[in-house]
């Protein structure tokens, strides 16, 4: 577990470096921006590196295919063989929340949460200067169901990855982990730091 953990907390310094900020809210507002007034100014355009690698080991986090090893129920003796009714229910429920939580957090820190393209609280405000004026209830009901949508079609995604990938075996998971997916995210942030440390000095 810790070959792939360290490596997703890792993932997630770049976009706090880029967002100056560890509150989620303030991540997300701050992907509200556009980039040239066109391109929503989202994590996944900040720091695509970063989802990546976010992505692979938060599904490793989940435990599920292809990174079932703990549980492996179907061909692996895992934990679950000493739990049957209710008790093993519990154990999977907590298994499917986590999967929507790194569906939320990927959502939050890469795909700009409930923000929707050129939305503003007070409407649509088109970069070739149009304007569509909305009610402040409109407004929150697009942000619930932008951020619902996101989340639904990550759980949509590692529904796929569940019924493509084969299993990993441990040595592959672990050097994966440890020869894949930390030397990138350490690159991506040492990289992060120093593009802002740049583009700080030429301001």
């Amino acid at each position: 577990m810790i070959s792939y953990e360290i490596a997703l907390g890792v993932s997630i310094i770049g976009v706090v470096m880029v967002y100056g900020t560890m509150d989620l809210q303030e991540i997300v507002r701050g992907q509200g921006r556009n980039l040239g007034g066109w391109i929503p100014l989202w994590g996944i355009l900040v720091q695509p590196v970063a989802f990546f690698v976010f992505l692979t080991a938060a599904l490793a986090e989940t435990k599920r295919v292809p990174f079932d090893l703990p549980e492996g129920e179907s061909e692996i003796i895992g934990y679950f063989v000493e739990y049957s009714g209710m008790k093993f229910g519990m154990f999977f429920l907590a298994d499917f929340l986590e999967t929507i939580l790194v569906a939320c957090l990927a959502t939050t820190l890469f795909f700009g949460g409930w923000q929707v393209p050129y939305l503003m609280p007070d409407g649509f405000h088109f970069p070739w200067g149009a304007t569509f004026p909305l009610s402040q209830w409109t407004y929150v009901l697009l942000g619930i169901a932008s951020f619902s949508t996101k989340v639904l079609v990550f759980c949509w995604l590692f529904m796929q990855i569940r019924w493509t990938l084969p299993r990993f075996r441990y040595d592959q998971l672990m050097r994966l982990g440890w020869l894949g997916l930390f030397p990138i995210s350490v690159a991506n942030m040492l990289v992060t730091a120093l593009v802002l440390t740049f583009f700080k000095g030429a301001s």
